[in-house]
């Protein structure tokens, strides 16, 4: 739950950043838009200097027997890395080609990206909450399913409705997808690693960075050979593998 509401703190940053950073750079530039984001991690760094506790690190009595082997070596763990790996390709890509694609391919207005974003955001904040309350009763290899289903609902409408409106409703099924991924992924690892919390986090932070750099390639070889149409379908079948890769990960 704790890590649900922290999780829950970054989509609130989205809900507010993407429409502020539209709105300043279409209506007075990008100067004004990255110095005020300078200001913004200024503002930052004062609060994290003044404000916050220096908490002293207390070592509790390991409660869970340490896994000896690497976690690498667990093909189940494995499977689970590409596939947050690919979840995280599929959400990077989307989010890199989106305000293109609804400007010059759509010919919807350029500030719609921004409310997309914010959108979607602002419903991944209760998906969050309500996957880290109900995490226990349904399971989280369940959850995780459920939410990789949602985000194949979400890529699949991207492809075949394109209007204002059906745009923000499909934002539902994206708030979904990342929602839960976002917090239950990193916790599906941990129990894949029991007594190896620190390794198993790292994994799936891990796997969201080669996301985002698998995302970066592919979405830019895409639309420069094909054009930002086929970029959707290409992120719709890369979710159909996501789903077919976690339903053969274990439950714990």
């Amino acid at each position: 739950m704790f890590s649900s509401i922290m999780r829950a703190q970054l989509s609130l940053a989205w809900v507010i950043g993407p429409p502020l950073a539209f709105m300043l750079a279409l209506n007075y530039g990008f100067t004004i838009m990255f110095s005020i984001a300078a200001g913004i991690f200024a503002v930052s760094l004062v609060l994290i200097a003044v404000a916050l506790p220096s908490v002293a690190r207390v070592e509790h009595t390991a409660t869970v027997a340490v896994t000896q082997i690497s976690g690498w070596n667990d093909k189940n763990v494995r499977m689970l890395f590409i596939a947050s790996t690919l979840m995280w390709t599929c959400n990077t890509m989307y989010i890199i080609d989106m305000p293109l694609w609804i400007s010059s391919d759509l010919g919807l207005p350029d500030s719609l990206a921004g409310v997309l974003m914010g959108t979607a955001a602002g419903l991944e904040i209760p998906a969050m909450i309500l996957a880290g309350y109900y995490v226990k009763r349904f399971g989280k290899r369940r959850m995780v399913i459920t939410a990789v289903i949602a985000g194949v609902m979400f890529y699949i409408g991207l492809i075949l409705f394109h209007s204002h409106t059906a745009l923000l409703l499909l934002q539902g099924f994206n708030a979904i997808f990342i929602g839960i991924i976002a917090g239950i992924g990193m916790l599906w690892f941990q129990d894949l690693m029991p007594g190896r919390a620190g390794s198993a986090t790292t994994l799936f932070t891990n796997s969201i960075s080669t996301g985002v750099i698998l995302a970066g390639v592919i979405q830019g070889a895409l639309a420069q050979s094909y054009g930002h149409g086929r970029v959707y379908w290409v992120i719709a079948a890369i979710s159909l593998l996501t789903l077919f890769l976690t339903s053969r990960v274990k439950d714990v």
